[in-house]
């Protein structure tokens, strides 16, 4: 384990109005992409350790959708997560369609490329607002989606990286369409010097 110390309250809520910023920036995308308004908003905001992520789920074997993606530059790397409880990646998708999804399975292309485009968004939206606080210019890779249990999900996805954090930011956020909502998680998971990189860079000690 690595000798990061938990933030402080002030550090969350600092990380927190990031994600408000984020999440307010990613309004006009997913709106377009809806063909409708969508509001969304940061319910919670905390800082926990990654082996504790299943807990907010029903446990590792729990089937999830999960958008990833890697953000980096000279002094910053992070992986971004969106991740839907099965439940929630099927309204979302029949929300944004306008049509229920048929079955119980995420298998087809179009409904995963519908998900994949909203990760695209709000993982791309916070990792750019991160870079205007940080005044850098932070490069991300092309989106990935998984549909699978989340323990497979994750331990691939961390292992393959070899990510060196203990940590992840969780923002629980709300997507509101039609006077309908569903949640969903967006995991920041920066190395521990990215996260006092940006600490300092907003000014909190």
């Amino acid at each position: 384990m690595s000798s990061i110390k938990r933030p402080s309250y002030l550090r969350i809520d600092a990380l927190k109005e990031l994600g408000n910023i984020g999440a307010a920036h990613a309004v006009n995308g997913l709106s377009q992409l809806c063909s409708q308004r969508v509001d969304i908003s940061v319910t919670n905001a905390d800082i926990i350790p990654l082996q504790v992520i299943y807990t907010l789920f029903n446990g590792p074997e729990s089937m999830v959708s999960v958008v990833y993606i890697e953000g980096y530059s000279e002094e910053f790397r992070s992986m971004m997560f969106l991740i839907f409880p099965h439940p929630e990646s099927l309204k979302l998708v029949g929300l944004i369609t306008g049509k229920p999804v048929q079955g119980e399975h995420l298998s087809d292309e179009y409904s995963l490329s519908v998900l994949k485009e909203v990760g695209n968004i709000m993982c791309g939206c916070y990792l750019n607002t991160l870079a205007t606080f940080l005044k850098t210019n932070i490069m991300h890779s092309v989106p990935q989606i998984s549909h699978d249990m989340l323990g497979a999900v994750m331990d691939s996805i961390l292992v393959d990286l070899s990510l060196e954090s203990d940590y992840a930011l969780v923002l629980e956020t709300a997507f509101t369409m039609s006077n309908d909502m569903c949640k969903g998680f967006l995991f920041f998971v920066p190395t521990t010097e990215s996260l006092e990189v940006i600490f300092s860079a907003i000014g909190v000690d």
